[in-house]
């Protein structure tokens, strides 16, 4: 008769087969292609990355990311996990717990304005030297 010894299965492991049992359908389904997801949230589509900070989209554009930390050393996907199941529980707490980060976006008009004074300033500096 001969045992059968098991394998010890990783945290990691452990982790990603209990994000893939949690996720709905769509969701489990671009995790597997992509390993991130989105969640749509009240303020707005959360994708939640697996090495990446969580990006915030409101209307189809990206208006912030989101760090949630863990106070212990756990596999990415433990994070993952408790990023999504805060959101669909508590969306508030959330963005009280998270390092939230806005994209600071920078209109056409500002850098054009920032452009136009570059070049007033490189015109001044060439006629200094000059004369």
């Amino acid at each position: 008769m001969l045992s059968r010894v098991e394998e010890p299965v990783s945290p990691e492991a452990k982790a990603k087969q209990l994000l893939c049992e949690i996720l709905p359908g769509k969701a489990l389904q671009q995790f597997l292609d992509k390993d991130s997801f989105d969640h749509a949230g009240k303020v707005g589509v959360y994708r939640i990355f697996r090495n990446s900070q969580t990006e915030v989209y409101r209307n189809g554009r990206l208006v912030a990311t989101g760090c949630l930390q863990l106070t212990v050393f756990a596999p990415s996907y433990d994070r993952m996990i408790a990023e999504y199941l805060l959101l669909c529980n508590d969306e508030r707490l959330y963005w009280t717990k998270a390092n939230i980060f806005p994209i600071q976006r920078f209109s056409r008009l500002k850098l054009a304005a920032v452009a136009l004074f570059d070049v007033a300033l490189l015109l001044k500096l060439i006629l200094d030297y000059l004369y």
